[in-house]
């Protein structure tokens, strides 16, 4: 199960995401990614209560962060990252010293 909720304030959208980000949830995360970015400059994801997180979990990540970077809005994790998100990106092989090519905001930069 996945639970979302939009809270906005001035010109930036905080989305709070709890529960598991698993290919049984990628849709619906998706189009609530893609929402959230119609509506504001930037996005910011607190993702503190995600219990599990699988591969498609982080291709949505991925996939919204570039999805912002295209439309000139700011994607940022906020908070504590939880370690169901940190034990996906090791296993995943996303995590890195050095950002995506040409994007130095990678969400999996550990630099």
């Amino acid at each position: 199960m996945i639970k979302t909720r939009l809270e906005q304030s001035a010109g930036c959208e905080t989305l709070v995401l709890e529960g598991e980000m698993i290919i049984d949830h990628a849709a619906e995360l998706k189009n609530v990614f893609l929402d959230a970015l119609r509506g504001s400059g930037s996005l910011s994801l607190v993702i503190e209560g995600i219990t599990k997180v699988d591969l498609f979990g982080l291709q949505v990540l991925c996939a919204a962060h570039h999805s912002a970077e295209k439309a000139g809005k700011a994607l940022t994790l906020t908070g504590k990252q939880p370690e169901a998100l940190r034990d996906a990106v090791v296993e995943a092989g996303y995590g890195r010293t050095v950002a995506c090519l040409q994007d130095k905001t990678c969400p999996w930069n550990e630099g």
